[in-house]
């Protein structure tokens, strides 16, 4: 049982309270501006937004409905202000970490200096190439838009647009090597891609 000084440290917020909040964090917190008068609060910088979206996207992996639940409504409010937002967090609910009953050990992890030079071309919107080996041995070279980072319990996987196969993939990053940055920007049409991602991701019609 917490002390009276305990409570007034850290007092108890309300589910009503805590929709609000929610709501506010769909409405401003990702970019967008409310309604209300006064100046809008500054933007969250791209870390904090991208950790954001995913613990929102994995809310309902956690056994507590009601959080998932806002979660969702606060997901759902971020078509109107931030549909990067929108369409990123419906991908990582499709793809990121889910819980795994098995899978092998022994496999390698993603090298730290490919994953920071993805996070930072998925931030530019710029292009990369790198070889990769699929799972059956075969290596290939490829030139691809990197849209974003997913977590299964196979490994980080790169979702992309490949522009060698001119489709949608995804490469394991721990199976890439030789990473390079390429001239360009693609940011007129990440938007699109994001939505062709995942239109592909869910079988909905082009």
């Amino acid at each position: 049982m917490w002390s009276q000084d305990a409570r007034s440290r850290f007092p108890v917020l309300t589910r009503r309270a805590l929709g609000a909040r929610l709501a506010g964090v769909a409405a401003l917190g990702f970019g967008g501006r409310a309604a209300a008068a006064g100046p809008a609060p500054a933007a969250l910088d791209a870390d904090l937004r991208d950790a954001a979206l995913r613990g929102f996207a994995l809310a309902a992996h956690r056994g507590d409905p009601v959080g998932a639940a806002a979660a969702q409504a606060a997901l759902a409010r971020l078509g109107d202000t931030d549909p990067e937002a929108a369409l990123l967090g419906r991908l990582y609910q499709l793809l990121d970490v889910r819980p795994s009953a098995w899978w092998p050990e022994g496999l390698p992890a993603a090298a730290e200096a490919d994953l920071a030079a993805l996070h930072g071309a998925i931030r530019a919107c710029a292009p990369v190439a790198f070889d990769y080996t699929d799972l059956s041995g075969a290596q290939t070279t490829r030139e691809v838009l990197p849209l974003a980072l997913v977590h299964p319990p196979q490994g980080v996987k790169l979702l992309a647009w490949c522009e060698t196969r001119a489709g949608f993939r995804q490469f394991f990053v721990r199976a890439i090597s030789g990473l390079t940055l390429r001239p360009g920007d693609f940011t007129a049409r990440r938007i699109a891609l994001l939505q062709g991602l995942l239109e592909k991701e869910t079988g909905a019609a082009s």
